[in-house]
């Protein structure tokens, strides 16, 4: 239940990663583009699917908010409205993009004070801040610390520039990790430039030398911090006993540790690229020019469109991020 839609670090090229851009601006690259082309042409597929069944997509949204959370989880505090199906596009856009926002500050109050004062939420006026919005699930995502092991070890597994994932040209892989899960690799194949990396992975549990063979010393380890390289987070209550226990272990070597939010900062990230100007730059400011009325109403119906499937795909991603949570909420109190 981590969002693919982001652009991660983990998808980059070399040559994108040595070419990227200013700190502060999103660095995107081959991989993320054609995510964003592909998810968009699929959420105009779905929603056209849909308005040939006699379904509007927006009613559907509606629904989970209205009927599914009640009936699920008891949960009958969030309210959304969707717009009318007379509504231009240009309407639709700054519709959807004042109820998302609205959306999330009701589930800002709602997981601060453990119930929805509307009365407060009309007198609450400050900028959301989607990194900052609190979860009601305890520890809920992991993050990599800064600690020089921690990252020693996930560049010398998963990275395709460590000097450990080629050996010949029978064995060589992306990554040492994927090496190893390939092939019988036993710990004299490796140079001599090659064993300091090999024995550090080994001296910190990572890996083990079994019979000779070198092997990922555990699964629900490996687990975890592949997905820590691939999403930059991991879902904690998602993974299993084991895994859970594994990340208990390197949360106390100082490895790794959690926080609890609504999204990851790189979900975050990914929203603010598109919405606002809050976070990483160089994005298309969709909610400010939209809600500002800094667009032109005259701007082709083309543009709109796109705009406006831009904006349900980012609702839709935060329906999944709600039901998640609160699937989560309901898994940790009653486990």
């Amino acid at each position: 239940m981590l969002l693919s839609l982001p652009s991660y670090p983990s998808e980059l090229g070399l040559m994108e990663r040595i070419m990227m851009s200013g700190k502060d601006e999103y660095v995107t690259g081959a991989a993320f583009r054609m995510k964003d082309q592909s998810s968009l042409l699929q959420t105009h597929m779905y929603r056209q699917f849909l308005l040939a069944q006699g379904v509007d997509i927006e009613a559907i949204i509606a629904w989970f908010f209205t009927d599914y959370l009640k009936e699920e989880f008891g949960a009958d505090h969030l309210r959304f409205a969707p717009p009318s199906e007379s509504s231009t596009y240009l309407e639709k856009c700054r519709h959807l993009f004042s109820e998302m926002e609205s959306v999330l500050k009701q589930f800002r109050l709602y997981a601060e004070n453990g119930e929805l004062d509307w009365d407060l939420l009309s007198m609450t006026s400050e900028q959301l801040i989607y990194k900052h919005i609190p979860s009601t699930v305890p520890g809920k995502y992991v993050y990599v610390t800064d600690h020089n092991d921690i990252r020693s070890i996930q560049y010398l597994l998963f990275s395709d520039q460590s000097h450990l994932s080629y050996i010949d040209e029978q064995l060589k892989a992306n990554s040492l990790a994927e090496l190893l899960l390939s092939n019988h690799v036993t710990y004299d194949k490796f140079d001599d430039h090659q064993r300091s990396g090999i024995d550090l992975l080994l001296s910190h549990g990572v890996l083990i030398n079994d019979d000779s063979q070198i092997n990922l010393a555990s699964a629900a380890q490996y687990l975890a911090l592949k997905e820590l390289w691939d999403d930059d987070a991991g879902n904690y209550w998602h993974h299993s006993p084991d895994g859970r226990a594994a990340i208990n272990t390197m949360v106390a070597d100082g490895w790794l540790e959690r926080r609890s939010t609504l999204l990851t900062t790189s979900e975050a990230d990914y929203i603010n690229y598109f919405l606002n100007q809050s976070g990483p730059t160089g994005g298309p400011d969709l909610r400010n020019r939209y809600l500002h009325g800094s667009q032109a109403d005259g701007d082709d119906n083309a543009v709109h469109l796109q705009t406006y499937l831009i904006a349900l795909r980012l609702l839709i991603a935060i329906v999944i991020k709600l039901n998640d949570e609160l699937c989560l909420r309901a898994q940790t109190q009653n486990p």
